[in-house]
């Protein structure tokens, strides 16, 4: 499931661990009771949870942490210049996914 860092869930899960709740430039990847990860780090793990062709996501791994959050970084202040500028809007199943919207 996914929610939005600036949603109800997502401040909580922000402040409940002291992370800035003002700031929005990162992902968290967070398995209840066991662990979170962020940047890149949540990216590939993403990956390698859903497979395929993402299973590639395997040699991010030997990439250095502070490497790969750069790279990271570079992605997401320039995101808007690689994606098609359209408002996206989910499908019904895939609102399902999310805790709110």
């Amino acid at each position: 499931m996914f929610a939005s860092l600036q949603s109800d869930f997502g401040q909580n899960f922000l402040s409940e661990r002291g992370l800035n709740t003002k700031v929005f430039n990162t992902m968290y990847l967070w398995k209840p009771g066991q662990y979170y990860l962020e940047k890149s780090r949540a990216v590939l793990k993403i990956a390698s949870l859903l497979g395929g062709i993402y299973i590639l996501s395997g040699v991010g791994k030997i990439i250095p942490s502070f490497l790969s959050d750069k790279i990271y970084d570079t992605v997401s202040k320039n995101r808007m210049k690689i994606a098609n500028q359209k408002c996206y809007l989910p499908t019904p199943h895939q609102r399902a996914k999310f805790i709110q919207i």
